[in-house]
């Protein structure tokens, strides 16, 4: 369906069926052929081609626990690894995510790691999804235009729909802008500044979202995410 630019082949079945929608598969085709031009072109793109939907890897819409949305990716050299937030090991911790780990050891009492990976998080049901899916190298916001923001606001009302219950962390004020495409009568919106330096003291620092996203999903029976970024192995089997 996508030969040019996209690897689907990770993605979870239940999305793929999504993403294969009337309603989103002309856009994606219309990016996939645009991204294949730019990189023909020359042009860098991050994260790398097999990792642009790693956040609908792990889990099927119905099965998410908690959303949390980024912006774009990161956009220099190893460090976008399509998750929000999260960058690959071995790449220093970006100043939103240390951010998010002091607010996680405080709420929580998690550790906090030694990288930015947030694989953890991803396998237990966290859908970690940036607005765009891609980003030029060295470029902040530069596929922001591409048209990806109408195929990731389809992946959100996807969640919306299919899942029974999960809780959604809104950081900031762009990412508070989706809280339209949600239905907070089954599901819970947890809204407070974004973790940037720029504003985290501002409402971010002791909101504790951690301590009460598990609260409400145990609630309502469903297991609580476990935080500390170094889940036991035996949590994903």
């Amino acid at each position: 369906m996508f030969p040019s630019y996209f690897d689907l082949s990770r993605v979870h079945p239940e999305w793929r069926a999504a993403l294969s929608t009337p309603t989103l598969a002309e856009p994606l085709a219309r990016l996939d052929a645009e991204l294949a031009r730019r990189a023909a072109a020359g042009e860098r793109i991050f994260p790398p081609r097999d990792a642009i939907f790693r956040a609908l890897e792990d889990v099927a819409p119905a099965d998410v626990k908690v959303v949390i949305l980024g912006q774009d990716p990161y956009h220099g050299d190893g460090e976008a690894m399509g998750l929000s937030f999260s960058v690959t090991r071995g790449t220093r911790v970006p100043p939103s995510l240390r951010n998010i780990y002091k607010e996680m050891a405080a709420d929580v009492g998690a550790a906090v790691p030694n990288h930015g990976d947030l694989s953890d998080w991803a396998r237990q049901g966290v859908l970690l999804l940036n607005a765009a899916l891609t980003v030029r190298a060295d470029a902040a916001g530069s596929h922001g235009k591409l048209g990806w923001q109408a195929v990731t606001d389809a992946l959100i009302a996807t969640v919306d729909r299919a899942n029974p219950g999960c809780v959604f962390l809104l950081w900031g004020n762009w990412a508070q802008t989706k809280a339209a495409l949600i239905d907070e009568a089954r599901h819970l919106i947890l809204a407070s500044a974004h973790p940037s330096p720029l504003s985290a003291r501002r409402g971010f620092f002791g909101s504790r979202p951690f301590s009460r996203a598990n609260a409400w999903l145990a609630s309502r029976g469903r297991t609580p995410v476990e935080w500390s970024a170094e889940a036991p192995a035996d949590l994903f089997a």
